[in-house]
């Protein structure tokens, strides 16, 4: 085990502490369950360090220039930032931290010489209690012998529970010891909380503050501050955006996965302090298309709605009703493809696509409406006609569907046709 002057504190509600060995602590913890957030702290210190005022008195000096970096923005971010790509996260808080110190300097013309701001970005997780299932799931999956319930943690004595229930001296404390460091940190956690009937509960990383010096090296995560993407002109930067979030639909449409993800990642990047929504809304979207054709749809269905969150698209709708509906979705995936349909009511593809909503939602009429438009509109993609015969199959109109399982045959789609082979049959 590390030495103890290597290790830190995440520190939750209630005291809540768990010892942490890793050096990003938090973003390794969470297990893709509960809500992250960034929750930026400042200060203000003259030229010794000391500080010179509290974090509400800079943050509203700061004013339409404070951070917002909550996340999610709303439910649908469902993935959780990771330490590899916090782009999503620092968007906004690079362009703030390279402008804090002079506009401190120009609102306080008469303060006290040499001041300058410090900023700490401690990662919050928060978890709720109907998140408390999920996290059950994923500490079973690894936990040796028998598993644990909700119902057992909860009829422990709330005094002290984590210390007397995951002592090392019972079977679970001794489980926990063998865990790696994020199943642990959430037994703790988990054993906290359901103990305590904790309904919100919030844990966060050291407040460690560091503070920009163009003069030294940038410690950790500082080094984004010095991106020569931050250097460039917006026009420049904008420019870029479209170029890499082009090059990902094309390498995408060229079957080249690999080349598509580099080009997306790269389209990230160029959005870090941007202030054009819309660029950055595209970079997302096409990022979205990537990550779902990568079968990664909890970062597809998040990347697309932080592009709707920005900016409304029929494409972005989409993206994240496809991830949806692969991800078993189905009332999710239908209003989103009712929403990119609202943008362009005639894109025959998504009509289609609704279409396979409705079929496996048992709405056979609502599949015939959308599947017979979308036929009209582009007679030559086979799948729309699957869905119109496969509805008219469990509608009990077996010959009737057989004209449409011959046409998508046709176009060198036979499923259908297998399929009525077996009724007939």
């Amino acid at each position: 085990m590390m030495p103890a002057s290597m290790s830190h504190y995440l520190i939750g509600d209630d005291d809540f502490e768990f010892q942490s060995f890793t050096t990003f602590p938090l973003l390794e913890h969470v297990l893709g369950v509960g809500r992250m957030f960034c929750a930026p702290r400042f200060e203000i210190v003259d030229e010794s360090g000391e500080p010179l005022a509290d974090e509400d008195s800079f943050l509203s000096e700061l004013g339409e220039l404070a951070p917002r970096l909550f996340l999610p923005l709303h439910d649908d971010l469902v993935a959780l930032p990771s330490a590899a790509d916090l782009d999503l996260v620092l968007t906004s808080l690079l362009a703030t931290l390279r402008t804090a110190d002079p506009h401190i300097l120009a609102q306080n013309p008469e303060g006290p010489a040499g001041r300058r701001v410090r900023w700490s970005l401690p990662f919050v997780w928060e978890l709720r209690k109907t998140d408390w299932p999920a996290l059950l799931i994923a500490i079973n999956t690894v936990l040796p012998g028998k598993k644990i319930t909700l119902e057992w943690l909860a009829r422990q004595n709330s005094e002290n529970v984590v210390e007397r229930v995951l002592a090392e001296a019972n079977p679970l404390g001794a489980a926990r010891e063998t865990l790696p460091e994020p199943y642990a940190f959430a037994l703790s956690a988990l054993t906290f909380v359901v103990g305590h009937d904790t309904v919100t509960f919030t844990v966060e990383d050291d407040t460690v503050f560091y503070e920009f010096d163009s003069n030294s090296a940038p410690p950790k995560l500082m080094s984004r501050l010095e991106s020569p993407v931050l250097t460039e002109e917006e026009s420049t930067r904008i420019e870029a955006v479209r170029a890499a979030s082009d090059a990902t639909l094309t390498a995408l449409a060229n079957e080249q996965p690999e080349d598509s993800a580099f080009a997306a990642r790269t389209a990230r990047l160029w959005t870090w302090g941007l202030r054009d929504l819309p660029s950055i809304a595209r970079a997302y979207r096409a990022s979205a298309t990537s990550f779902l054709e990568q079968g990664e749809l909890d970062r597809a269905i998040t990347d697309a709605s932080f592009s709707l969150f920005l900016e409304e698209d029929a494409d972005a709708y989409d993206t994240r009703a496809i991830a949806r509906h692969i991800a078993g979705d189905l009332d999710g995936a239908k209003l989103d493809y009712t929403h990119a349909l609202a943008l362009v009511p005639d894109d025959p593809r998504v009509l289609s696509n609704r279409a396979e909503a409705h079929y496996d939602l048992n709405d056979d009429q609502a599949c015939l409406v959308d599947a017979g438009r979308a036929m009209e509109l582009d007679p030559e993609d086979p799948d729309p006609i699957v869905h119109y015969g496969k509805a008219l199959i469990r509608l009990g109109r077996v010959a009737e569907a057989r004209s449409f399982a011959e046409k998508a045959a046709a176009l060198g789609e036979e499923s259908l046709l297998d399929e009525i082979g077996h009724y007939e049959g």
